[in-house]
Formats: C-alpha cells, sequence, structure tokens
C-alpha cells in the first residue's frame, strides 16, 4: 500500500509565502544545513514523520496540508504522519503496532472496536469519528489496489 509523501511543492510554496528561505527553515527546525529542506523539496528525500508536524508549524499550515493525500478524507497513515508518528510508535493499551498496521494497510476484515478507534484516535491527537473515517479510506484504497494487481 503507498503511503502519503509529503508534497514538495506545497513545502516550497508555503515557505516562499511565508517569506522564509531554506537556510531560515532549516534553523527553525533545528536542522544542521538549509540542504534537508532543498532535498525534500525536491522529493529526493522524505522527512522523518516528527518533521511534519515540526514543518506545518514553522510555516503556518495544516500537516495533512503538506502530504499527498485528501484533507478531507485522509486514510489513516496520512492521520499518522500528521501527527509526526512513526508506526512504532502507534502502540497504546489495547493495540499493538501490528494490529495498528493492519488497520493503516486497510486491510479487509472485523470493523476495529471501540477500544482500539479510541486509543488511536488518542495517539493521533483526533477524534474517534476521523479514525474510523480513516480507516474506512485506508479500506477503500486497499481494495482498489487489490483489484488493480489481480
Amino acid at each position: 500500500m503507498a503511503r502519503p509523501l509529503l508534497r514538495g511543492d506545497r513545502l516550497q510554496a508555503a515557505r516562499e509565502a511565508k517569506g522564509l528561505t531554506r537556510e531560515d527553515l532549516a534553523t527553525r527546525l533545528e536542522l544542521s544545513s538549509p540542504v534537508r529542506i532543498r532535498v525534500w523539496e525536491t522529493g529526493l528525500e522524505r522527512p522523518r514523520p516528527r518533521f511534519i508536524p515540526r514543518l506545518a508549524v514553522a510555516l503556518g499550515v495544516e500537516p495533512l496540508y503538506l502530504l499527498d493525500a485528501d484533507p478531507d478524507d485522509p486514510p489513516l497513515a496520512a492521520l499518522r504522519l500528521a501527527a509526526g508518528r512513526a508506526t512504532n510508535e502507534m502502540a497504546a493499551p489495547g493495540v499493538s503496532v501490528m494490529t495498528y498496521v493492519r488497520l493503516e494497510d486497510g486491510r479487509p476484515g472485523a470493523a476495529p472496536s471501540t477500544t482500539v478507534l479510541t486509543a488511536v484516535a488518542g495517539l493521533l491527537g483526533v477524534d474517534v469519528a476521523r479514525v474510523e473515517a480513516a480507516v474506512h479510506r485506508s479500506r477503500c484504497n486497499h481494495a482498489s489496489s487489490a483489484s488493480f494487481s489481480g
């Protein structure tokens, strides 16, 4: 399943709209070099998830704006990235990392329990309804990609 990517064009546009140079943004993010910003903007590298919300705050935009996902109907992976979390940081009481990965991948199965949805919502800092919708979007994306590979 393809993961949402940082949109380098949006990163650059937001940086320029804010009147920041790459050096300015690198300094705000406490990076050692503005080269990191350039490689993110050109798509040569992806930032670690922890940088997505930090970039958004520095640029005055919503984290989902920086990602290649519909901000009104994002898959679960986009919500995770917007929250600045890596997959291995998605364990909580009642939710293992593997349980979370199955949800993010959109694998078919029983609907997740309220306990799981609530735990994931807490980790992501969003409401349960947003997680339910994201799980649904992830499952639709999985079903659609499965139909192309078969």
